[in-house]
Formats: C-alpha cells, sequence, structure tokens
C-alpha cells in the first residue's frame, strides 16, 4: 500500500517532548528547570544513518586529496603501560628494527574480564563496507606488509567522537613509536589523519600537537556548553551541573570540574547509538543513594529515548529557539522564516550568526545546529544573492532582508494584537450582591 503523495509527512518529536526528558527535567528545582530544558535544547542528537552517511562522505571527500590506497583504522582504546600504549604494530628484534605482521585487531578489549564492545564496532562496520566498495582505494586495518605490498599512502584513524582528543592522541602514539612508520613519514610515504563525526575543539588541538602532524576532519563541531552559550550562561550552567552532580565530590583523577565529564568537557551530543562519557553527568550516572538522581540516558545508553528525536531537524520551533538564542526575538516570530522552505531556514539561521560577528564554519555550525559543510554550502548561496561578502560580512542587501523580515514580523503582531482588541467580549459580572437598603 503507497501513501498518498499529498499526505503530510509528521513533524519529527523532539527528545524534549518524550516522557523520558520530561521526567528528567522535573528532578530540579523550580527554578532550574528552565536552564536544565535549556541545556537539553541545545543537545545534538545524531541519528544512525546520519552518522554513517555523514562519516562515509567525509571520508570518500577527503580521499581524493590523496594519491594511493589509504589505510583505515577504527580509533579504540590501547593497552598500555604507564600511560605509554604499547606498539601497533610488531618489530623485528635485530638491531635495524623492521615492523612486519598483520594490522591491529578492529575491535579488542583492553580489559579480559570486561569484553565491552564500544562504537569501534560501528566505526569497523562502516570501515569494512567502503573497503569491500573501493577495493582499490581504502584498506582495512592494514598491517606493515600490506603497507609496503600495496604501497598505502595514508594512515586514517575514523571514530564517532573526539571529546578530550585522548583515545585518538593514543591510537596515533601506538603507530608512532613503530620505527617504520616513523621513517615512512620521514620520507614522505605516509600521511596521518583523524576523521570524526563530532570534534570539540579542545580535542582537535590536541591531535593536532602529535608529533605525526596529522589533519583533522569533522562532520560537524560538538557543541559544549562553553561553545553553544554564553560566558555568562556557560558558567550558570557549569555551577547546575555542580549542584545536581550525582557522583559528588571525588577523587576522580580528571583535572577541571569532573561533573561536566570526562576531561571536564561538557559535550552536548549523544548518538544513537550510546553517548560519550565528556557529556555532564547529570546526564548519564546513577546516584547510588536511594530515590537518587535518574539520568536521561543512564551509563550512557540511549536506547530508551525516543528514535524519533534522534536527528537533526528544522522544525519551527527549532528555527525559533536558535534565532533567540541568537538575539533576534523578532526574527524568530516572522513567518517569513517560519513558513519558508527548508533551505531558506537555513539561510535565515546562517545571516542570523553572521550578524553576532560569528565567521568560522566551526562556529556556525555550532550556532545553527548545521553540519560544516552545510554552513559552507549556505555561505556561497548567500555571496551569490549579494547578503554577505567574501570576508562574510552581512551586506547593505542582506541587513535589509533582515529588516524586511522583523518587519514583517512586527506587522503580524500588530495586526494579531488588533484582532484580539476587537473581538474582545464584553465584561459580564459573574457574582451579585443583593442591593444595601438604608434606613430612613
Amino acid at each position: 500500500m503507497t501513501a498518498n503523495a499529498n499526505e503530510k509527512v509528521p513533524a519529527r518529536a523532539s527528545i524534549l517532548e518524550s516522557e523520558a526528558a520530561k521526567a528528567w527535567v522535573r528532578q530540579f528545582g523550580l527554578r532550574d528547570q528552565a536552564l536544565a530544558a535549556e541545556m537539553l535544547g541545545n543537545f545534538v542528537f545524531v541519528s544512525r544513518d546520519e552518522f554513517a552517511t555523514g562519516l562515509r562522505d567525509q571520508v570518500m571527500l577527503h580521499a581524493d586529496s590523496v594519491d594511493g590506497p589509504i589505510g583505515l583504522y577504527a580509533e579504540r582504546e590501547m593497552r598500555h603501560r604507564l600511560g605509554v600504549p604499547h606498539r601497533l604494530f610488531k618489530e623485528t628484534r635485530g638491531k635495524v628494527k623492521r615492523a612486519y605482521g598483520v594490522g591491529p585487531a578492529p575491535v579488542k578489549a583492553t580489559k579480559a574480564y570486561q569484553p565491552e564492545v564500544g562504537s569501534e564496532g560501528i566505526v569497523a562496520q562502516l570501515i569494512t563496507d567502503l573497503c569491500r566498495a573501493h577495493p582499490k582505494r581504502f584498506l582495512n586495518h592494514p598491517g606493515p606488509d600490506d603497507i609496503r605490498k600495496k604501497r598505502a599512502r595514508a594512515f586514517w584513524v575514523l571514530t564517532d567522537f573526539v571529546g578530550s582528543g585522548k583515545r585518538a592522541h593514543g591510537y596515533l602514539s601506538a603507530a608512532w613509536k613503530v620505527r617504520s612508520v616513523r621513517s615512512w613519514k620521514s620520507y614522505r610515504f605516509l600521511q596521518f589523519g583523524v576523521l570524526a563525526y563530532a570534534m570539540t575543539q579542545e580535542g582537535k588541538d590536541r591531535i593536532n600537537c602529535h608529533p605525526c602532524r596529522p589533519f583533522t576532519a569533522c562532520v560537524q563541531p560538538c557543541p559544549t556548553i562553553f561553545s553553544a552559550f554564553g560566558s555568562a550562561k556557560a558558567d550558570a550552567c557549569a555551577r547546575l551541573c555542580e549542584r545536581y552532580d550525582p557522583v559528588g565530590p571525588d577523587s576522580d583523577s580528571v583535572q577541571g570540574n569532573p561533573a561536566l565529564g570526562y576531561g571536564s568537557v561538557g559535550a552536548l551530543l549523544a548518538f544513537a547509538h550510546g553517548a560519550p562519557n565528556n557529556t555532564p553527568r547529570i546526564f548519564h550516572k546513577t546516584s547510588k543513594q536511594a530515590k537518587g538522581w535518574i539520568p536521561l540516558f543512564p551509563s550512557r545508553v540511549t536506547a530508551g529515548l525516543p528514535i524519533s528525536g534522534f536527528g537533526r531537524s528544522l522544525r519551527p520551533e527549532t528555527i525559533s529557539a536558535r534565532l533567540e538564542a541568537l538575539g533576534n526575538t523578532v526574527l524568530a516570530k516572522s513567518p517569513a522564516a517560519r513558513g519558508a522552505p527548508v533551505e531558506v531556514k537555513k539561510r535565515y539561521l546562517v545571516l542570523a550568526a553572521l550578524s553576532r560577528a560569528h565567521r568560522g564554519d566551526d562556529i556556525l555550525a555550532i550556532k545553527t545546529g548545521l553540519s560544516t559543510a552545510e554552513v559552507t554550502q549556505v555561505c556561497l548561496e548567500l555571496e551569490g544573492l549579494g547578503w554577505i561578502g567574501k570576508r562574510r560580512v552581512i551586506t547593505d542587501a542582506g541587513l535589509g532582508e533582515m529588516r524586511h523580515l522583523r518587519r514583517a514580523a512586527m506587522q503580524r503582531e500588530q495586526r494579531a494584537d488588533a484582532i484580539a482588541q476587537a473581538v474582545k467580549p464584553p465584561y459580564y459580572p459573574t457574582s451579585l450582591r443583593a442591593p444595601i437598603l438604608l434606613s430612613s
């Protein structure tokens, strides 16, 4: 049975509208519920299809710049001793060290008594699909023998999320400990890279400081409480996470504010396959006390949330919320912005962000909720329309467009007020009291 072409597709439900989210917000005090809901509203919930398609497209995009096969590796926790990771490849024991053998296992537990599989399992499946579809272009976790035989020219680490950057940095260090790998890099036979679906600026900076000088790329930057909000509201969110921290003051070795998650990142992102440990602990930690804190995704499992809430959407409520966050309250109420096609809504969002002096792709993506590729495309469209210049400064035509949208919103409000006054029902008393008789 085929659907009628004229039928309206139901709007994607928001996580905030789910019963789980409402119950989570009700745990806060009345004065804190609005801020908690706003913090949850800035979360990015990535669906499985968005993750797979976005990371695959990112790999294919950057593969065009490599002249030769590319070795793909799924990022995972490496075994280490005293904080130093083990070598990724085996080496000969002679005076001249030479790497040999096969590549690392895509999925391998670091603790034999706790054989858990994280997001590396999903990333490994994606790598398998890429290698099957393009066998001459990509190599699946190649070892030194395959790197030499097939003349691989790139060593790319793929992951879903880079928060503090520690795990990706450790994987690169495990490869860098191998003398043959350092030799290949020295002779410019091999280049390194880390590709993720989402990445924080802190994690990106940490990876860029690695001696192998890798390049980094992501589908979209990860919003944190420090990048999604202004400094005053970000501090308020941090204090909120501390006050309601289900773990409380502990002996965690992480420096900074452990209530904001591992590395004090304060990430506002979750995948359909799970949430990173860099999110604030009020979202994924359970209190050990009786009738204690109930997180939104216990133990970082997001399967309990409605699947319809995952995926980026440009619903009118979402557009209005992001425009208001950018200081465009009047523009958020504009009928032109609410009823416009999706592509036009993206232009208004980026234009509003540019009016706040945000210029870079990463910060524009965080403020608008779009991917970096979408931001780049929209900026090209705005430049073609003459609304922004080469340096992404809004032109007179762009300012005129924004004034027109604000004027339309104000006129709509004035008409609504006039109609409300015209149809205001007459006053009728609901209760009467007996007349007072005055004695003569």
